[in-house]
Parts: C-alpha cells; sequence; structure tokens
C-alpha cells in the first residue's frame, strides 16, 4: 500500500470501527458507568501486564485488538466525570446534542481562531457569545471568544486587565479565589490582595474597601459569580461600585456558576455583573457542552484585541483594520484552537435556552433536597446552605482522614464519586450536583453511607 494511504483515504480499511464508536456513543449517552480510579503503580503492576501491554508498536495492533484494550484497560479504569454519581470537583453532564456535534467538530476538524478558515463557525459561535453577554447585561457592543477551559480564560483576561491597570500591581481577589486566578497572577507577574470572606463565603464590598483603603497600587479586582469550592456568588454590585471608585479593572470570575444568571429567580443575584470589564462561563460545566469550553466576553473586545493580536509573517494575514472583523484568536492567549462553542450553539439551536435553563434548575433542586436531608441527619450538620449546586457539610468527629475514607468507600462501592474539601482550614464534606439524571436515590445512598460509617482507619 502507498505510503500516503497508510492512515487517510477511502481504501483504508478500518474493520468498523466507525460502528464500534457509534456504539459507544450511544451507550455513553444512555449511561455512563461510575468507574474507578487506578494509581501509576496499579498501571505498572497490573494494568500494564494485564490489559494495555505493549501498546503502541511499529506494526500496530488493528482494529480489533486496540478496540478491545480501549474498552478494557480504559474505559472501567478511568472515573466518568459525565455520570450522574459523579459528584466531586465540578461534575460535567454534556447533553446529547452538544456530543453529536462535538464528534462532527472532531471529524471535520474545524478549526475556530479566524474568519479567514471558518467564518462559519466562528458566526455561529458569536451567537452563543451574543446570549451570554446579553444575560449578562453587557453591551451591545460585548464580545469575545471561545477557550479551551477557564483557567486560559482567566489568565487571557488578566492579561487584558494588567494591560489596561495603569501599572498598579495588586488585583484584589477573595480568599475563596478559584486556584487558576492566584496561578494566572503569578505568570503575569501580579501581586494578590488577600479579600477575606464573609462567614457565608461571600466577597463583600465593605470588605474590600476595607483591604484597599488608602492603598493606590490596586488596579484589578476579581470577584466569582459561583465560587467553585462552595457555589456562592459574591456581591458583585457593591463590588462593582468599589472597583469604579479606584479605576480598576473589573473581572467576575463565573466559571462555574455564571450559567446560572440564565435563570430569571436567580438574576438578581448576578447584579453588578453587567458592569464587569470581562467574565468567564465554563459551558462544559453548568451548560452542558462537551470538555474544553469557556467563553470568555469583554464589554470592550477592542482592549483585549490590543494585548492578544498576534503578529508573523504568517499570520498577518488573518489581520484587519475593521473592528467587526477581529477574530477570536485576537481576544485570547491561544491561537490554533478547535470550534469549542460549537456544541453548545447546537444544543441551544435543538432545544432552546428554556431547555438548558430546567437542566440547571434540576442541579439546583437537588443541591436543596441534598441539604434538608444532611441537615436532618443526627451528626451531621451544613457549612452554609447551598446558593447553586454545591453543598458542603461537616460530621461530628471527622477530620481529613475520615472524610478521604469515607469518599474512598463510596466509590469503591459504586455509589458515587466525591471529593472531600477544606473550609476555613477545616476537612468538610463536598457534594456538587449539575447532572440533571442524579436522583434522589443516590443522595439516599450517600446519606446512609454517612449514618453507617465508622470511618476510623480507613477503608
Amino acid at each position: 500500500m502507498p505510503a500516503d494511504d497508510l492512515l487517510h483515504g477511502a481504501g483504508i480499511d478500518l474493520a468498523g470501527l466507525g460502528q464500534l464508536v457509534t456504539d459507544f456513543i450511544e451507550q455513553r449517552l444512555h449511561h455512563a458507568p461510575l468507574g474507578r480510579t487506578v494509581t501509576p503503580a496499579f498501571v505498572d503492576r497490573a494494568l500494564r501486564a494485564e490489559a494495555l501491554g505493549d501498546v503502541i508498536t511499529d506494526e500496530g495492533l488493528g482494529v480489533a485488538t486496540a478496540w478491545k484494550t480501549f474498552r478494557r484497560a480504559v474505559v472501567p479504569n478511568t472515573i466518568a466525570i459525565d455520570s450522574e454519581r459523579f459528584l466531586a470537583f465540578i461534575p460535567m453532564a454534556p447533553s446529547a446534542a452538544s456530543v453529536w456535534m462535538d464528534a462532527a467538530v472532531s471529524a471535520a476538524s474545524f478549526a475556530a481562531e479566524s474568519w479567514m478558515e471558518s467564518g462559519g463557525a466562528v458566526a455561529a459561535e458569536n451567537q452563543v457569545l451574543t446570549m451570554l453577554a446579553s444575560a449578562a447585561g453587557l453591551p451591545p457592543r460585548a464580545g469575545g471568544c471561545f477557550m479551551s477551559g477557564g483557567s486560559i480564560g482567566n489568565l487571557s483576561a488578566l492579561a487584558v486587565a494588567r494591560a489596561n491597570a495603569g501599572g498598579r500591581p495588586f488585583v484584589a481577589v477573595a480568599d475563596t479565589a478559584h486556584a487558576s486566578v492566584k496561578n494566572s497572577l503569578d505568570l503575569l507577574g501580579l501581586q494578590p490582595l488577600i479579600v477575606p470572606t464573609a462567614a457565608d463565603a461571600r466577597m463583600t464590598a465593605a470588605a474590600l474597601r476595607a483591604v484597599i483603603d488608602g492603598r493606590d497600587d490596586v488596579g484589578i479586582v476579581v470577584a466569582a459569580g459561583g465560587s467553585t469550592n462552595a457555589g456562592i456568588i459574591d456581591e458583585l454590585s457593591g463590588i462593582a461600585d468599589v472597583a469604579a471608585h479606584i479605576g480598576a479593572w473589573f473581572h467576575v470570575d463565573g466559571a462555574y456558576g455564571a450559567a446560572a444568571l440564565l435563570l430569571p429567580e436567580l438574576r438578581s443575584a448576578f447584579d453588578g455583573i453587567e458592569r464587569a470589564d470581562s467574565f468567564i462561563v465554563d459551558p462544559h460545566k453548568w451548560l452542558f457542552a462537551p470538555a474544553g469550553s469557556c467563553a470568555l466576553i469583554y464589554r470592550n473586545p477592542a482592549l483585549a484585541a490590543a494585548v492578544h493580536t498576534q503578529h508573523g509573517p504568517y499570520v498577518d494575514v488573518l489581520h484587519d483594520a475593521d473592528e467587526a472583523s477581529l477574530n477570536p484568536c485576537d481576544f485570547g492567549f491561544q491561537l490554533t484552537r478547535r470550534a469549542s462553542g460549537l456544541p453548545l450553539w447546537f444544543a441551544l439551536a435543538v432545544h432552546g435556552i428554556e431547555a438548558h435553563r430546567q437542566a440547571i434548575r434540576a442541579g439546583i433542586d437537588l443541591a436543596r433536597r441534598a441539604a434538608d436531608r444532611l441537615a436532618a441527619t443526627p451528626g451531621v450538620e451544613l457549612v452554609i446552605r447551598p446558593q447553586l449546586g454545591v453543598v458542603l457539610f461537616r460530621r461530628d468527629g471527622w477530620g481529613a482522614n475520615e472524610w478521604r475514607s469515607w469518599a474512598t468507600r463510596l466509590l469503591a462501592e459504586g455509589v458515587a464519586f466525591g471529593a472531600p474539601s477544606t473550609f476555613r482550614g477545616a476537612a468538610v464534606g463536598r457534594l456538587v450536583f449539575m447532572h440533571p439524571l442524579t436522583t434522589d436515590s443516590i443522595i439516599d445512598e450517600i446519606i446512609a453511607s454517612l449514618s453507617s460509617s465508622t470511618p476510623a482507619g480507613g477503608v
């Protein structure tokens, strides 16, 4: 066979691989098994010898053996973030429509960094960005791009903020700020100015004023539109007042929670986000898109283009003097990227915004019911009432070791995957409700495990 026909072309015999993958996707959409986690030592001792083996060889294994290895070694030994029993970190629950469009985007190799290459994809993604900016109350000129995730979204926004901070190096951030914010500041050479949050884990305008009082070196203020650890929305309106008073850039990290501003009953909780200079929201979290998407939106996209537009012999052809023709790659620190906004665009086109609102509500309702049941469980108390979909709780006498043992046992028994956390330095239990198919019976199983656990000594 000619060398140029080994990997591509109509003559490639993939032994029904397309059907295998299609069947796998359909099964996965129907039900994602929770799976399990394996350690590097396990892989070295057992998985490598019994399942993975010597997979990457000069000759290749062929479709049948390679696929069998994937199903036997990779799938069951990987935690399913898209399982209705995944309640740790921030889960994912991609809709069926978004998954199929994600597969189509991969098959088509759609790039989406410029109008020159992908006008159709860019236009479709911009419809989603416009919808989100409008929901947040930003002016019509607002816009931005899709990035690969919240971390690079925050980094990109803060780079623009730094350029517009007038040389002031300090950034006011809550003591609950996401790790990606703190990491971005370090990468950008900016200094965090920590603002203590209130008992309810909320950053307030009063606390911000107290910290910056008498200072003239604070050029950026970062607030949370739904903190990742506790799911709390900061006092955005008051914080916006403070930022405006000192002439600071106002950024809202809404990677997890800002999708909830689509709900009319929660919109007032986000009052003030309409005054943000930039904000992010991750569709792969609470907008039910596949992994790898962050909507990064600026009040004035031209300010971002002044920072992020890249120049070089082969990329200068992408640029245009017309602001309306600015490219997605001009708004963030990422040139080549896939069209990660298309899966959400397609799901919105298929089902509409209201279906997504209902799915978001499902997680909030689950969190509230779980909180009520936990609060009624002897020996268990809530840390704070959930505002969105995150529930933090304590159990009498439990520390970090007990919480780890409990979480390990939950996973081993197939009940759920939960990852303990900390609040004010103390170990706590943490559950995140996002998947609309998580049931009350799963909550019951978790509460039963708390009631019956004897954690001393571990699992």
